[in-house]
């Protein structure tokens, strides 16, 4: 998973069935494997769930909703802060809206360099507007983060939903 070379996003309508299935996978098992090394834990002690915009990612709202780019052609950041302790997040993919498409890439800094720049005029509206990276992003636990998206035109309306999981002991949000 940490290739970065191959990261990229491709638009869902270019990917072979279970390609999608796959790359959430690989970044499943990715997560688990540093999470149990890290934690000491096994496997069946750490919880696989989706992401919260808010309490994860320090994102403004809980949901991805639309919000307003203040700035034209510049990066502005939707989410900033420092993972929590004994959580890591993969992302793997991202939805955008058509009608509310003023920015066109997200970027990810991950403990202070770039890990990823993905383009999102490249998707596909006959399929959602949805993309997937065969190379997830990886923030691992008390690792400084920063998510910024390439506003195209000021107080244009923007809503991109993050596509990942998190994978944290059990009990922490989540005690099946």
């Amino acid at each position: 998973m940490g290739n970065v070379s191959l990261t990229q996003l491709i638009p869902f309508s270019e990917l072979t069935p279970g390609q999608s299935g796959k790359i959430r996978n690989d970044c499943i098992e990715a997560l688990l494997a540093e999470a149990s090394l890290r934690t000491k834990l096994p496997r069946d002690r750490l919880v696989v769930r989706d992401i919260r915009a808010k309490s994860d990612l320090d994102f403004t709202y809980e949901d991805w909703r639309e919000t307003t780019g203040a700035t034209a052609d510049a990066y502005e950041t939707m989410s900033t802060g420092t993972m929590g302790d004994q959580r890591w997040v993969g992302i793997f993919g991202v939805k955008a809206d058509k009608d509310n498409f003023a920015c066109t890439a997200i970027k990810f800094n991950i403990g202070g360099g770039d890990r990823a720049i993905w383009q999102l005029q490249s998707l596909n509206e006959d399929d959602g507007m949805v993309g997937f990276s065969p190379t997830a992003v990886i923030i691992s636990q008390n690792t400084p983060y920063t998510i910024s998206r390439f506003v195209r035109s000021a107080n244009s309306s923007c809503t991109l939903v993050l596509k990942g999981v998190v994978v944290e002991p059990r009990g922490k949000v989540v005690s099946p």
